[in-house]
């Protein structure tokens, strides 16, 4: 399972998501948008030219701007756990 988060550095729901995958142990990459200058692009151009975050790719799979609840059902559905 190969998992990214891109998102910022003292957003709340990237802090959270990134926290949480930390402590699932499971590899994860995390790109922060207002530094990583190709995952802010990337994420520009997944939402029709506008930057936002925190998004979520899991596998093939990208979730746009999940909400804590669409969070927690992927990761409940991915078996995953803190």
């Amino acid at each position: 399972m190969k998992i990214k988060l891109y998102g910022r550095k003292g957003h709340a729901h990237s802090v959270a998501y990134k926290n949480f995958l930390k402590s699932t142990e499971l590899p994860f990459e995390y790109k922060d948008v207002s530094t990583d200058e190709e995952a802010k692009m990337h994420s520009k151009e997944l939402y029709d030219g506008m930057l936002k975050y925190p998004t979520l790719f899991v596998d093939e799979e990208v979730y746009l701007t999940p909400t804590s609840d669409d969070f927690n059902k992927i990761m409940k559905n991915l078996n995953l756990r803190a």
